[in-house]
Formats: C-alpha cells, structure tokens, sequence
C-alpha cells in the first residue's frame, strides 16, 4: 500500500502544473499565451481571442500537438488553454506530461466567454 502511494505521489510531481480557472473577459486579460485548441471550422463560426494561437487538439496526436505548441508558444511561461467550453482544454492539459509546464484550463471555454460578451477577433487562416 505504501509503494502505490509513493508511486501516485511521484507521478503527480512528474505531471504539468496544471490549473483550472473560470474563464471571463476579465481573467483572459492575465495571460500573454493564449493557445485555442478548436477546430478551424469553430474559430470561423465565433471568431478567437484577439493573440490567441490556433492550434487544433486531437487526442490521439499528443506528440504532434505538444511540438506544435512548443513551436507557436514560449512554454517557460503560463500557457493558457481554451476550447469551445473546456472539456477539450481540460483533456489537453491532462495529457501534456511536462513538469516544467505552466498550464492554465480556461474553463467555460469560448462559449461562456461569448456568453459574458467578449467580442471576438475574426479567424484568418
């Protein structure tokens, strides 16, 4: 019982920082890397946080999709992470096992966002 303790406590120290917060227009204003994990055909329909990096999520492609982060993002720093309502992001984050990573889930996703009244910058390709 002891070595199943230790272990879970070793792998959580292993894991990303990660922490989950409410999203508003207010709190989006805190963090200078931005990363929406939509679909292009989503960032048309709504639009994106003005800055954000577009970068789809696909579960099955976790190597690919934390290359591309690493790529459009300073990863030494807070990475904030939204999705259409936070399922996504929380499952992004969830996956990227670096214990050197910041990672912010931006829970309530662009819908609640939209919801609050934050305009949206138009996506362009």
């Amino acid at each position: 019982m002891k070595r199943i303790l230790l272990l879970g406590a070793v792998c959580s120290m292993l894991s990303a920082d990660v922490k989950t917060i409410r999203v508003t227009p207010d709190v989006i204003k805190n963090y200078d890397q931005i990363v929406d994990i939509r679909t292009p055909l989503e960032w048309q329909e709504t639009g994106i946080i003005a800055g954000a990096k577009t970068i789809t999520f696909d579960p099955s492609q976790k190597e690919a999709f934390v290359d591309e982060l690493s790529k459009a993002v300073d990863l030494k720093k807070p990475v904030a992470i939204i999705c259409r309502s936070g399922r996504r992001s929380a499952a992004a984050a969830a996956i990227i096992d670096n214990a050197d990573l910041n990672i912010i889930n931006l829970d309530g996703g662009m819908g609640s966002l939209i919801e609050q009244g934050y305009k949206t910058t138009p996506y362009k390709k």
